[in-house]
């Protein structure tokens, strides 16, 4: 079955001019250097995100002073376009960025050598109720084997979204090739279900929830599904930003471990966090969700699954260049679990 093809990675593969450069000085297998201690060389820094509750645990760590005490300070960049947050980081733009496992496999595959330095949130969850699949009110469709044939809003072609919808679909029967995927912002997909534009989306929180207080009917939690014990969502950076900033990375890597661990003890207080961080309503962030509780650190379990299902998924060239991959490399050795 072949249809993630080579189209979808276009934004990505127009990153590779531009991190050319970037590739030449750190395709090698040394994937960190190490911190000697000193302070951050880079105190102020550009972080870009994809809006969720999914970052309470970085804007409570903000307000509650954790990145601070690392020295740092974060200027945040809403930006719902996760390959030009890839694109970002590997030029330079940003000197980190959200992005999920697949998104930094397939730019390894498309030549932009970006590396995940820490989780968001941690690892998943057996109860995690981050990513939900929603079908709207009057569709139909009540479990994955009924998404054959429908419209699914995804907030990108190639997205872990996607790729775990797919997964999803054909371990209920269904074909992923039958499925019409329309692009949107997490934050347009209620209305789209409410007015008939797609059949079903792909969520995050807190626009997840104005679907469901419209009538949308939840098929799953794509994560905990298929990626328990392991994290799939990740701030990146370039490998030259870690060659020439490494107090910077760990300083970074520590704080959000910090944070996420702070957020786990008090899920209210990191709530909260959401209303001054992301404008959030007081409402909105009470109703916010995400995966509490997580180990902080990474492994490389969400790679070498993602790995393979990009390789079942892909076309024979995609599929070939992901195969062909060492995932390890692509992790900063810092951030795995202790």
């Amino acid at each position: 079955m072949t249809f993630l093809h080579r189209r979808r990675l276009a934004p990505l593969a127009l990153a590779a001019t531009a991190a050319v450069a970037l590739a030449a000085c750190s395709s090698g297998g040394d994937t960190g250097a190490e911190a000697d201690g000193g302070g951050p060389e880079k105190p102020d820094l550009t972080i870009a995100i994809n809006p969720s509750s999914q970052f309470a645990p970085m804007y409570h760590g903000i307000e509650t002073g954790i990145f601070e005490e690392e020295g740092l300070e974060l200027e945040i960049v809403p930006q719902t376009d996760v390959a030009a947050i890839v694109s970002g980081v590997a030029s330079g733009e940003y000197d980190f960025g959200f992005a999920t496992v697949v998104h930094v496999i397939t730019a390894a595959s498309n030549g932009i050598p970006i590396r995940a330095v820490t989780t968001i949130e941690g690892q998943i969850q057996a109860d995690d109720e981050g990513t939900v699949t929603i079908a709207a009110e009057d569709s139909g469709i009540t479990d994955f084997a009924d998404l054959a044939g429908k419209r699914l809003g995804v907030i990108g072609l190639s997205s872990h979204n996607t790729l775990t919808t797919w997964e999803l679909a054909e371990r209920a029967g269904v074909d992923p090739a039958s499925i019409e995927l329309v692009q949107l912002p997490f934050g347009q997909m209620a209305a789209a279900l409410e007015n008939g534009d797609v059949d079903a989306a792909v969520m995050q929180w807190p626009f997840a929830q104005d679907a469901l207080d419209a009538g949308g009917m939840p098929l799953g939690y794509n994560n905990r599904e298929i990626f328990e014990d392991t994290a799939t969502t990740f701030i990146n950076t370039s490998q030259q930003f870690i060659d020439q900033n490494p107090n910077t990375v760990q300083a970074f890597s520590d704080a959000m471990v910090a944070s996420i661990e702070a957020a786990n003890e008090d899920p209210d207080a990191a709530r909260e966090s959401l209303v001054s961080g992301m404008g959030m309503s007081e409402e909105e962030a009470q109703s916010a969700r995400w995966n509490i509780g997580g180990d902080p650190h990474l492994n490389i379990t969400a790679f070498e699954r993602t790995q393979d299902l990009l390789v079942k998924f892909g076309d024979e060239s995609e599929a070939a260049a992901v195969e062909d991959l060492d995932v390890a490399t692509l992790v900063w050795p810092g951030a795995l679990e202790e």
